[in-house]
């Protein structure tokens, strides 16, 4: 009798074996990309947990020269995101190397409770003796998320900022963004003070700062927005502002004058001197531009009078109209032809 070996199962053969590994393998990671698609739905359904806030009261808490308890609260910023705020009010007088090393040492010793947060801002303000009855109220925000870097550029602001201070400056602001203005408020005055914002210092590494600085002069509201890059000093505003309307003789006029040097200006990006009255006429706007004529510039000027808004240039003494300006031609060549 003889034996009779089987024939190989055709569902054993190399070809058959490869297919059914693929069949696997696909089904195998269409099952993984499922899962993991559940898995990425449901982590971004699932909400950050809400961060503990006592790391930042405990640190606060009795430190010097912290005055009051420290207001700490969180901010939801989105379902996975969280951030917490600082609010403190330092001791009065506080010296700026004194609030310069809070801000450093709070930015080292709670870096692992700032891990993984949005934002840990700190709102700091105190207040200092000064000229007024208020005295000088002073304000810095910060980030102990942010580098080191951008922490140590926002004391060097806050330290060039007091700084300025010739006893008539009343609020000193730096706000959070390094690339935001630095604000200085001045106390009403009668003339033009001594630490008005027109040539500012900038950072000791050179960095471009810029200021924005509101002044109260007699009846005049005066803003100078200033940067370190830009000499303003040449400006005759002393001049200007004694040829404008209104003080003791028309209190009820009240002039607004911006002077911008970050601003592009009205004509090919110049400094930009702006000079409004509502009831202002012709005859009232000579006087303010002659005040100009003769300065070395070169600048921008427009003056709004009642009916019809002038803009001049003025490069090496000269005063001319601005000729990318095609508004009240009459009324501005009638001005030039009186100087």
């Amino acid at each position: 009798m003889t034996s009779q070996t089987p024939s190989p199962s055709t569902d054993s053969t190399p070809g058959k074996q490869r297919g059914h590994t693929r069949r696997r393998v696909i089904f195998g990671l269409g099952t993984a990309a499922v899962v993991t698609g559940v898995g990425v739905r449901r982590w971004l359904r699932t909400p950050a947990k809400e961060p503990d806030t006592t790391p930042f009261a405990d640190y606060f808490t009795g430190r010097a020269p912290v005055m009051s308890e420290p207001n700490v609260h969180t901010e939801h910023v989105s379902t996975k995101s969280w951030g917490v705020r600082t609010f403190l009010t330092l001791e009065e007088n506080t010296s700026v190397d004194d609030a310069i090393a809070l801000i450093q040492s709070a930015h080292t010793d709670l870096a692992a409770s700032v891990e993984g947060l949005d934002h840990a801002t700190v709102i700091i303000d105190w207040r200092s003796p000064g000229a007024d009855g208020e005295g000088l109220y002073t304000a810095i925000d910060v980030d102990l998320v942010r580098p080191h870097a951008e922490l140590d550029l926002q004391c060097e602001r806050l330290r060039v900022a007091t700084g300025l201070n010739q006893g008539t400056i009343s609020a000193i602001t730096i706000p959070l963004e390094t690339d935001e203005a630095i604000g200085i408020s001045h106390i009403e005055t009668d003339s033009l003070p001594a630490d008005a914002v027109l040539s500012p210092p900038a950072a000791t590494d050179g960095t471009t700062l810029a200021y924005e600085d509101r002044l109260g002069i007699g009846n005049t509201s005066l803003t100078i927005n200033a940067t370190s890059d830009v000499d303003l000093s040449g400006v005759p505003l002393d001049a200007m502002l004694a040829a404008l309307p209104g003080g003791a003789e028309d209190p009820s006029r009240e002039p607004i004058v911006k002077l911008d040097a970050v601003g592009p200006g009205y004509a090919d990006g110049l400094p930009a001197i702006d000079i409004y009255e509502q009831d202002l006429t012709l005859d009232e706007a000579e006087p303010i531009l002659r005040a100009f004529n003769g300065a070395a510039g070169p600048h921008a000027i427009r003056i709004q009078a009642t009916e019809a808004e002038m803009r001049f240039l003025l490069t090496d003494g000269v005063l001319t109209a601005d000729p990318s300006w095609h508004g009240a031609e009459e009324e501005t060549a009638e001005l030039l032809g009186r100087l």
